[in-house]
């Protein structure tokens, strides 16, 4: 099949958004088909330090797949404008398609940005091609619940648009059963939804889980390691771990590292520093080959939710941690999918945001028992295999595709 995918950030930007989807595209082509990538121009905040100054192709061929970078104004910090930015990305990723002047089976779009299902929509009435929309996130549930949008007219118009995008879509897929009933209730038509985890291509990555250097390299050997690494924006509750840091400064021997960019980044430097938390150190974004090898480093490694974030979603860097082997402690409300996904696996090792005393506690215990920890990982890693294999995954795609076709061509 000839496949057009359509996602805001692409390698070599650093993030889960864009490597779900590069390996995604790469197990595609292992599987004989054609992919094209329209995307945005690497923007400096998501760049690892080397790449900040390097100039990067509009068109490019990266391990078979076809990649189309689109430039157009962008901002991190500013919700408005960065709100105003989404709102413009169908027309600039539009007048590229138009462009290319190919002929796609499908088009496959990683949603947020949710204005991108008006491209879907662009592209359809254009040429007539079908359309999955693949949620990662459901905003503008999301972004109301952690407070960041307040205002009721921005929100009425991109519920306008989310209820569209669920009744008009010729097919969504969603990273949680949860999602299924979400959209559901919210008119889509739930014959037309599936649940497909994000995943990682074992006979590509494989090797990058044999890495387990970072602990030397930073002279940290004899200190037990408690890692997040990920965006750091007011919807993770990064400030959870701070706290717990804070309470186990009778843990010498503990250590936590935060490592990424965004929003908050200044103010968890200020937190640190004001609190003198030795115990913590900051880092930037790193490669994805010095990511792993932290988590795979690490003695535990953190997933951190904001409390009310309880929308039917699982963070994109679950699937790395999980195939890590190493146990993974989530601080998510209870009844969050991440909280569901958990508990399938290995209960008690979910923590409400803001109850310090019990992150605490899971910490310790797991610290000090290593058949515990190996147990976790282990049955983690078995999940992560039973489930998040883009083996596996890429096929149930394939039928999804199949059949958007067939329904198109009806």
């Amino acid at each position: 099949m000839k496949i057009l995918m359509v996602v805001a950030y692409f390698p070599p930007e650093i993030g889960s958004a864009a490597h779900v989807y590069a390996d995604l595209a790469r197990a595609f082509i292992k599987r004989g088909h054609e992919v094209d990538i329209i995307t945005s121009y690497p923007r400096g905040y998501n760049l690892n330090t080397a790449d900040m100054s390097r100039e990067f192709p509009l068109e490019e061929v990266m391990d078979g797949i076809s990649v189309h970078r689109v430039q157009h104004p962008h901002t991190r910090d500013n919700i408005i404008i960065r709100g105003l930015e989404h709102f413009l990305l169908p027309g600039y990723y539009f007048k590229k398609y138009q462009e290319l002047r190919k002929k796609f089976d499908v088009c496959l779009f990683y949603i947020p940005p949710l204005p991108l299902y008006y491209l879907a929509q662009k592209i359809k009435r254009h040429d007539g091609t079908a359309s999955v929309l693949n949620f990662q996130d459901f905003h503008p549930q999301e972004l109301t619940d952690v407070g960041v949008l307040k205002n009721p007219l921005i929100i009425r118009i991109l519920e306008y648009i989310e209820r569209a995008a669920y009744k008009n879509a010729d097919y969504i897929t969603v990273l949680s059963h949860g999602g299924i009933d979400y959209i559901a209730q919210r008119g889509g038509n739930p014959e037309k939804i599936s649940h497909v985890y994000n995943g990682l291509l074992l006979s590509d990555h494989e090797k990058n889980f044999l890495q387990h250097t970072f602990k030397t390299k930073e002279g940290i050997e004899n200190r037990f390691l408690i890692s997040y690494a990920g965006i750091l924006s007011p919807f993770q509750g990064i400030d959870n771990i701070l706290d717990v840091a804070a309470q186990l400064r009778d843990h010498p021997e503990v250590i936590f590292y935060v490592v990424g960019d965004g929003m908050i980044k200044d103010h968890l430097a200020q937190r640190i520093a004001d609190e003198h938390l030795t115990n913590v150190k900051l880092m930037p974004l790193q490669p994805r080959d010095e990511y792993y090898n932290i988590i795979n480093s690490s003695d535990i490694n953190l997933i951190s939710l904001d409390d009310r974030m309880k929308a039917p979603c699982v963070p994109g860097k679950t699937i790395n941690l999980f195939a890590a082997r190493k146990p993974v402690i989530a601080i998510v409300a209870a009844e969050s999918e991440t909280a569901y996904v958990m508990d399938l696996i290995y209960r008690d090792l979910v923590v409400r945001p803001g109850d310090v005393s019990a992150l605490k506690n899971t910490i310790v215990r797991l610290k000090n028992d290593d058949l515990l920890r190996n147990t976790v990982g282990s049955a983690q890693r078995h999940f992560f295999e039973e489930q998040m294999s883009l083996e596996g995954n890429v096929i149930a795609y394939e039928r999804i595709f199949e059949n958007v076709v067939r329904d198109r061509q009806a």
